[in-house]
């Protein structure tokens, strides 16, 4: 089985800390996985990352960033960057759900006369 690098970088996020030898790898996975959500139109990395807790642990970043004054601003730049595609990404997810209920409930009227 081929391991999938969106779950790589969230798996390797989620063993960093906030020290200054974790803040620049840090900001490099969370810069490879905006790479990841914007390079291949329809790849699936966004709903990836979604499924796989990314978006929780971006807003755990996200977070800690601005509360801890120490910490890079390089780190919360890429941090909303990411967490940007991610919220655009589950919105868009959401959207299509609907549509998707919304037309099959339509088809169903449709179908059956109800």
């Amino acid at each position: 089985m081929r391991e999938n690098p969106v779950i790589n970088c969230l798996e390797r996020l989620k063993e960093l800390g906030f020290d200054d030898d974790d803040l620049d790898e840090m900001v490099g996975l969370l810069d490879e996985l905006v790479g990841l959500f914007t390079g291949v139109e329809g790849s699936g990395n966004v709903a990836i990352g979604v499924r796989n807790g990314g978006l929780e642990l971006v807003c755990s970043i996200c977070s800690i960033c601005s509360n801890i004054p120490i910490v890079s601003e390089k780190v919360l730049v890429s941090a909303l960057k990411t967490l940007a595609l991610l919220i655009h990404g589950m919105c868009f997810y959401l959207y299509r759900m609907m549509l998707f209920v919304l037309l099959d409930g339509w088809f169903m009227d449709l179908k059956f006369g109800v």
